[in-house]
C-alpha cells in the first residue's frame, strides 16, 4: 500500500501552497506507474533467449498475473542484471525458429498478449479498463525495437512505428527534419484517439526507441541546438505536453535497459561531488542528502571528489542502483576537483545503475563508447540524465530538489526537468533523458512487488544444471574451452567465487588459455584478486576495451604491477591520462629516453585533448 499523502507531504511540509499543476501532473504520473507496478506480480526468474522471434514469444507469455525479466543471451548484460535481480532460477530458452507474419504484427501481438489480449494493444487495455500510461515510438528497422516492446508490455503503453532515417547520434538534426519528426509524432498521437495535448491528461509519457541525433535544431527555439528529448514532447508553441525518454542501441542493449527499468529495485545510492562548496556551485552539491536518505530506508555511499578518490573507489568496480555525480568537463574529459582525467577512469559498474550526471557535453555523442556518456552507457547505465551541449550549471535541477521529487514519486527522468516558468531553463533546453520516463526511484519498499516462485517450462533449460554439466566436462576432459564454458555459466549465475576456483583449477592443470582467461577475468576483477587477474590478463591474446579498463582500474596504482603490461596496454584515445599514472615508474625503471619514445609513438594518430597533452609532455622532455 502506497501512502501517497505521506510521501507527497515530504516535499511540501514547509510550504503552505499547493504544488504547481505541472508538478501535480508529474506526481500523478508517478503514482499511476506505481499503482500499476504493484498490481503486476513478478516471477523470480530470468529467461535468456537466443533471437528476436523467441524474445517476442517469451514476452507474449507475460500476463497481468505474472511477468519476469527476459534478456538476450549476451554478456556482460546478463550477469550484470542477474547479480542485482538475484533470481531463484535462470533459464536458457530454446529458439522457436522463424517468426510467422510481419515483424510489426508480431511486436504488437506480443504486447497485447502480455495484457491478456490477442492482436490489439488498444483492445487489450480497453478490456482491462486501463488507460495507456504512455506511447512508445520505434521503427521495425531499428534494433531498439526490442526495448520498445518490453517497455510497452511492461508499462501498459501503446506501441507505434514511425520513420527511421533521422541520422546518427553524433549529428545535429536540422530544423526541417526536426519539424518532420514532431509532425509525425503528433499525427500518430492524434490517430490514437487518446488525450495527449496537455500535461495531466492521459498521455504524459513518450519513449523514443531508435537511433537519433542527441541534438536538434528547432525553429521554435533561439538557443539551438537543444536536446532531442526536451523537444519531442512539446507542442507547436514550445509548451510541454509530456515527458520523454530515449532508448537506442542493439537488441541486447535496449532490452537490458528496459528490463532494468521494469524489474530492479533502486535503494542503494552512490555519490561523487567535485564542486566547491562556494557561490553558485554550493547549490549543486549534495547538501544534507546523506542525512535524509536513511528516512527513506535508502543506503548510500559517498566518495572523495578527487581523481585519487575516484580511482580508489573504482578498484573492483562499484555496486550502486542510483549514481549522483557532479563534475566539470566535456565529452572527452572530466575534472575531478583540480585534476583532469579521461572517461576511461570512470568506474566499472558491477551491477546496473541509473545516473544523474551534472556535467557539460557528456551526451553530445552517446553512441560513441569513447565519450564520457558513451562510456557510462557501455558500463551498464540504463537511465541517464545528462547534457548534450553546454547547459550552464543552472540548466540542471539541483540534486537535493531532484531527490525530493523522486522521493515524492516523480519518475526519475521527469524529476530532472524544470517546471514551466520555474527557472530560466524550463524552456526546451540541452539536458537529455535516456531511458524509461515512467521509471521510479522511490523510497525503499514504497512500491512493493508481489513475488512468485520460478517455474520451469518444457523449452527452458536450467542454467544451474548446465553449469554443473559443464563443470563435469571440464573435470573429465580439461581444456581451455571446457573450463571457459563452465566459468561463463557460473559467472552468469553470479557465482564469482566458484568461477575463481575453476580458474585456479584450470591454471594448475596447465590448460588455462585465452578463452578461460577471458571468461574468468571479470570475476577476478570484482573479487580484487590482483595476482590471479594479472596472470589471466597475460593469457589474453587481444584484450578488449573493457578488459583493459579492468586492468588499469584494478592494478595501475599498485607499484608491484609489472610495468610492461601497463605500457603495452595504454588505452587509445586517452593514453595521456594513463601515462600520468605510471610516468614516474617509467622514468625510474626504464629511463627518460623510454618515456620520450613512448610519448612520441603515441602522438602518431593522436587527436584532440590527448594530442595536445602529449605534445606538451614531449616538449617538456625536449626542454
Amino acid at each position: 500500500m502506497i501512502h501517497f499523502p505521506l510521501i507527497l507531504s515530504i516535499i511540501f511540509c514547509q510550504n503552505a501552497q499547493e504544488p504547481k499543476p505541472e508538478l501535480q501532473a508529474a506526481m500523478f504520473l508517478g503514482a499511476r506507474s506505481a499503482k500499476l507496478q504493484i498490481k503486476l506480480p513478478v516471477v523470480q526468474q530470468v529467461v535468456l533467449v537466443p533471437d528476436e522471434a523467441t524474445y517476442l514469444d517469451e514476452i507474449s507469455r507475460w500476463s497481468t498475473g505474472a511477468r519476469w525479466p527476459v534478456l538476450f543471451d549476451r554478456e556482460p548484460f546478463v550477469s550484470q542484471f542477474v547479480r542485482r535481480f538475484s533470481p531463484e532460477k535462470v533459464w536458457r530458452r530454446d529458439s522457436v525458429g522463424k517468426r510467422s507474419g510481419t515483424l510489426e504484427k508480431a511486436m504488437n501481438r506480443a504486447v497485447a498478449m502480455s495484457w491478456d489480449g490477442s492482436d490489439s494493444i488498444e483492445n487489450a487495455l480497453t478490456k482491462l479498463e486501463l488507460p495507456p500510461l504512455g506511447v512508445v515510438f520505434t521503427s521495425t528497422s531499428d534494433p531498439a525495437r526490442t526495448g520498445a516492446v518490453a517497455l510497452a508490455a511492461g508499462r501498459g503503453q501503446l506501441l507505434k512505428c514511425i520513420s527511421s532515417d533521422w541520422g546518427s547520434g553524433n549529428k545535429i538534426l536540422s530544423q526541417t527534419k526536426t519539424n518532420n519528426l514532431l509532425q509525425e509524432i503528433d499525427s500518430v498521437l492524434q490517430s490514437t484517439g487518446v488525450k495527449y495535448k496537455g500535461i495531466g491528461d492521459t498521455i504524459d509519457a513518450i519513449t523514443l526507441c531508435q537511433t537519433m541525433p542527441a541534438r536538434v535544431d528547432s525553429s521554435l527555439f533561439s538557443d539551438n541546438p537543444v536536446a532531442l528529448t526536451d523537444v519531442i514532447c512539446r507542442d507547436a508553441n514550445g509548451k510541454r505536453f509530456a515527458w520523454a525518454g530515449w532508448v537506442f542501441g542493439s537488441k541486447a542493449e535496449s532490452t537490458y535497459l528496459a528490463m532494468c527499468s521494469l524489474f530492479l529495485q533502486r535503494d542503494q545510492y552512490w555519490f561523487c561531488n567535485t564542486y566547491p562548496n562556494t557561490g553558485g556551485w554550493a547549490k549543486y552539491g549534495f547538501g544534507n542528502i546523506l542525512q535524509q536518505l536513511p528516512k527513506f530506508n535508502i543506503e548510500s555511499e559517498t566518495i572523495d571528489g578527487t581523481l585519487s578518490g575516484l580511482q580508489q573507489a573504482a578498484v573492483g568496480g562499484i555496486t550502486a542502483d542510483v549514481v549522483y555525480f557532479t563534475s566539470k568537463g566535456n565529452e572527452d574529459f572530466l575534472d575531478m576537483n583540480k585534476e583532469r582525467t579521461a572517461p576511461t577512469w570512470l568506474p566499472i559498474l558491477d551491477t546496473p545503475s541509473a545516473l544523474y550526471f551534472l556535467h557539460s557535453w557528456s551526451l553530445k555523442n552517446p553512441s560513441s563508447h569513447t565519450t564520457v556518456g558513451g562510456t557510462w552507457l557501455s558500463r551498464g547505465v540504463y537511465a541517464y540524465i545528462g547534457s548534450s551541449h553546454e547547459p550552464m550549471l543552472q540548466g540542471f535541477v539541483p540534486p537535493i530538489l531532484m531527490l525530493q521529487k523522486t522521493m515524492s514519486l516523480v519518475p526519475f527522468l521527469v524529476a530532472a526537468r524544470w517546471l514551466d516558468g520555474e527557472a530560466a531553463y524550463s524552456k526546451a533546453w540541452r539536458i537529455n533523458t535516456i531511458g524509461d520516463p515512467l521509471m521510479l526511484c522511490p523510497p525503499a519498499n514504497a512500491v512493493p512487488r508481489k513475488k512468485k516462485t520460478a517455474e520451469q517450462l518444457p523449452d527452458y533449460q536450467n542454467l544451474t544444471t548446465l553449469a554443473q554439466k559443464a563443470m563435469q566436462v571440464a573435470s573429465d576432459s580439461p581444456s581451455d574451452d571446457s573450463f571457459a564454458e563452465a566459468i561463463k555459466l557460473l559467472l552468469t549465475l553470479g557465482q564469482d567465487e566458484m568461477g575463481n576456483a575453476l580458474w585456479l583449477k584450470a591454471s594448475s592443470d596447465g590448460v588455462a588459455g585465452d578463452s578461460t582467461a577471458r571468461a574468468a577475468l571479470p570475476a577476478l576483477f570484482r573479487l580484487v584478486n590482483t595476482d590471479s587477474f594479472l596472470w589471466a590478463f597475460s593469457k589474453i591474446v587481444k584484450p578488449s576495451r573493457l578488459e583493459r579498463d579492468m586492468l588499469w582500474q584494478l592494478t595501475a596504482r599498485d607499484p608491484s604491477t609489472p610495468l610492461q603490461i601497463l605500457v603495452d596496454n595504454l588505452r587509445n584515445p586517452y593514453e595521456l591520462d594513463d601515462l600520468f599514472i605510471i610516468r614516474k615508474r617509467i622514468e625510474q625503471q626504464l629511463g627518460i629516453n623510454a618515456m620520450f619514445g613512448i610519448v612520441g609513438e603515441k602522438l602518431q594518430g593522436a587527436s584532440g585533448r590527448n594530442k595536445r597533452g602529449l605534445e606538451r609532455l614531449l616538449k617538456e622532455y625536449n626542454d
